[in-house]
């Protein structure tokens, strides 16, 4: 089968050889054990930096997406953001950058995004998500997969991954970076326009009618359970509190994510599901994201429908109307990191 013009996998790796090219401007440490596969250490015991998120953002999708620090404007205050651009976005969103594929690590798991899923879709591995629904058969020789964890797998569940993708272990490269992490938590405010792709999806929506997206989302500062009690913040020592930074960073896009959406389509097609995207007309609208995950017991096990965006413009060339659903409150974020950290005991003095 001859190679798609784009092709995710070698597009990725293209970004991370300029991560490894800047890797100590970005704070990141990459090592390739033989017979293994390349590892890159990106926040979960070194530094990491926001910039570094941001190169992970993009290879997450596979380069057909941009991502960049920008202000958000929330009731006239200016948080810092994360405001990614994106093509073809079913298929960067939706096939690549959507963590699909469930990895397990000593003592759990951790989630496995990027397009290298792509290549395992139809592996039986466990791969791929809304990836299987796509139309797009993708060849590689290298592949490209970002795990949200704290430890890269085992050698055995490397060679496990690598067989999947039908690639050498040595072909494949692993980007790992936690919850709490500087690099982690821009790429998480960077799935803004996946949450809204994946909330049309699941309502029933063609999203292959979604030419082009982009978004914008609020960047959750770096907070770990024990601040205040004299622990250096710059120390990589892997304390830092990944369920904390979780229900942060889904809080900040629920309350004050904003996608701006272009398609091709009948206005009534896209009006009938429209109003159904914001998270103000979500039954856990003004929930906090850590009070569903205690609800449900499992990140998995909460109902899709609950993730979504504040705010959802769309733009229809083919009709020229704007269709706009949902406002962005930064009450509301104020009162989810409240109850957030109320949840989680942490304090500040």
């Amino acid at each position: 089968m001859p190679k798609r013009e784009h092709c995710l996998n070698e597009s990725a790796r293209a970004i991370v050889g300029r991560i490894l090219a800047s890797r100590g401007y970005l704070g990141v440490h990459a090592m390739s054990p033989p017979g293994c596969a390349n590892l890159v250490d990106m926040g979960a015991w070194c530094p990491g930096s926001a910039e570094a998120g941001l190169l992970l953002a993009e290879a997450c999708l596979g380069g057909l997406g941009r991502a960049e620090l920008a202000w958000v404007s929330l009731d006239g205050v200016r948080l810092p953001g994360v405001r990614v651009e994106v093509q073809m976005p079913a298929l960067a969103c939706l096939g690549s950058q959507y963590a699909g594929w469930t990895i397990p690590v000593e003592g759990g798991v951790v989630m496995g995004s990027g397009p290298a899923q792509l290549l395992a879709a139809d592996a039986g591995a466990g791969a791929g998500g809304p990836a299987r629904l796509l139309d797009h058969a993708e060849e590689a020789d290298v592949g490209v997969l970002v795990l949200e964890g704290r430890q890269f797998p085992s050698q055995e569940t490397i060679s496990r991954i690598a067989s999947a993708c039908n690639l050498p272990p040595s072909s494949l490269w692993l980007l790992l970076a936690p919850t709490a992490s500087r690099a982690g938590l821009v790429q998480i405010a960077a799935r803004v326009v996946e949450v809204a792709l994946h909330k049309l999806l699941h309502l029933g929506y063609d999203v292959s009618q979604v030419e082009s997206a982009s978004g914008v989302c609020a960047l959750v500062p770096l907070v770990r359970g024990d601040i205040g009690n004299g622990v250096r913040d710059d120390v990589c020592d892997g304390t830092r509190d990944d369920r904390l930074a979780m229900g942060l960073a889904n809080d900040a896009i629920a309350a004050a994510g904003q996608c701006q959406l272009t398609l091709r389509d009948r206005d009534r097609e896209i009006d009938s599901v429209l109003g159904r995207v914001p998270w103000s007309s979500s039954p856990s609208f003004g929930t906090p994201f850590l009070h569903l995950l205690d609800s449900c017991g499992r990140f998995g096990d909460i109902d899709p429908l609950m993730f979504s965006p504040a705010q959802i413009v769309v733009t229809n060339v083919a009709t020229g109307g704007v269709l706009q659903a949902g406002e962005p409150s930064l009450a509301m974020l104020q009162m989810c990191f409240k109850k957030c950290f109320e949840t989680m005991g942490v304090h500040s003095s």
